[in-house]
């Protein structure tokens, strides 16, 4: 079996879908419903795709059986993205032997974070084993969340306008690079997926390429100056197998804002970051690199300690872990303030501004390149170029910062 790390359900969405001239390849009947048809085709596809993502395992997918987690979406997924339709194809897909599933009990989400799921059966993956799938853009791209994290839906302003044609414009851009994986050893092609071995891990990464490079922005708390960042499948390989990819046919390199948040903060407290943030003298750097960022985007230290216990292999005990944060806490003395209150979700906001800077950058100077939060893929021939912007927008993002402080810490 192939190891890709923590099975985590695969969330169902509506972006991809079965074509329909196969559908009686798995004795699925017509119906004269389209939204219906679309809604069974799209549950059909996420099943499939969930399915070579591990395949002989049988990867599941989550959905929601709860009326009120629908509301909104169809924004997002599309209008045959209803609570009826999507059970509706659920039941009829588990009635033709297609897939199958679990149903969670009510509340289980809150309770145990556990949703209704369902998988593909040997009948459908063997019906459309090489059958290449149809893929919808997203309807939406810009993404609002509420506190908890859940998808919320917004009336659109003058600012979601023109954040919405500044992403049209980029996912334009981006539609004219072209990305190439290699293969052979640390890489293995699907028809609908690609996975990539991560040797630092020893598991294998998973994703599913779109047709053209495309992006989409995250924003949280139901605000849109919080978070914002951009988001595409590309970011969902290793660091080091991003490395191998081509981009119109050169090899690559991924130049980054090294120390971006703590710069960021620095700057809001009127001081220049001179010094490696995450080297205590004490602990490893990895580990005061970690704590630092997890410290960053935690509501307080408590809970900062209780992130750094959950991660996979942390391995420490509580008293090595909040010494770590002390130790951390007293190496950046100038925002000790701002460790463990939270300030992780602005400086999203600023990174994600400073891709977007690049992006344009790069739309003007005709570089073709992909954006990774704080990092950017250009082909080796752009790298020093890539530098030398992003240099450039670094000083005049910090400056900005420097006089305005009250986005970051007010």
């Amino acid at each position: 079996m192939l190891d890709t790390g923590p099975a985590r359900d695969r969330a169902l969405d509506f972006h991809w879908r079965v074509p329909e001239n196969i559908l009686s390849a798995a004795g699925i009947p017509d119906i004269a419903d389209r939204k219906q048809d679309l809604a069974r085709r799209s549950v059909l596809a996420a099943a499939c795709i969930a399915a070579d993502i591990e395949p002989g395992a049988g990867r599941w997918v989550s959905y929601s059986r709860r009326k009120a987690f629908y509301a909104g979406q169809s924004r997002y997924q599309g209008l045959p993205y209803t609570y009826d339709r999507v059970l509706a194809a659920v039941a009829e897909l588990v009635e033709l032997g297609l897939i199958e599933e679990v149903r969670a009990s009510a509340g289980d989400h809150l309770t145990t974070g556990m949703q209704s799921r369902l998988r593909a059966t040997p009948d459908l993956v063997h019906a459309y084993r090489d059958s290449p799938f149809e893929y919808e853009t997203r309807r939406c791209r810009l993404i609002l969340k509420d506190d908890a994290g859940d998808v919320i839906g917004y009336d659109p302003t003058r600012q979601t306008r023109r954040l919405e044609a500044e992403l049209d414009r980029i996912n334009a851009y981006l539609g004219q690079v072209s990305v190439t994986m290699p293969t052979g050893d640390g890489w293995e092609h699907a028809t609908r997926v690609v996975r990539a071995r991560n040797d630092k891990r020893g598991t294998w990464a998973c994703v599913v390429p779109t047709p053209s490079p495309e992006v989409y922005r995250v924003f949280g708390r139901g605000r849109w100056d919080r978070h914002g960042r951009l988001y595409g499948w590309w970011q969902s390989l290793p660091k080091g197998a991003r490395k191998d990819l081509f981009i119109n046919g050169e090899v690559c390199v991924e130049p980054d804002f090294a120390t971006l948040h703590p710069r960021i903060l620095y700057a809001a407290r009127g001081h220049a970051l001179r010094h490696d943030p995450y080297e205590t003298g004490v602990f490893p750097r990895s580990e005061g690199k970690l704590a630092l960022n997890v410290a960053l985007n935690a509501r307080t230290m408590n809970s900062a300690a209780a992130a750094l216990m959950d991660k996979d292999g942390w391995g420490h005990g509580w008293d090595y872990t909040r010494g770590l944060l002390k130790a951390v806490v007293k190496r950046n003395a100038p925002i000790a303030k701002d460790i463990g209150a939270d300030r992780g979700i602005r400086c999203m906001a600023v990174d994600a501004a400073m891709a977007v800077d690049v992006l344009k950058a790069c739309e003007k100077a005709s570089v073709p390149c992909l954006p990774v939060h704080d990092s950017f893929i250009v082909p080796a021939s752009k790298g020093a170029w890539m530098e030398a912007k992003m240099d450039e927008i670094l000083v005049g993002v910090l400056g900005a910062v420097t006089r305005s402080p009250a986005t970051i810490i007010g």
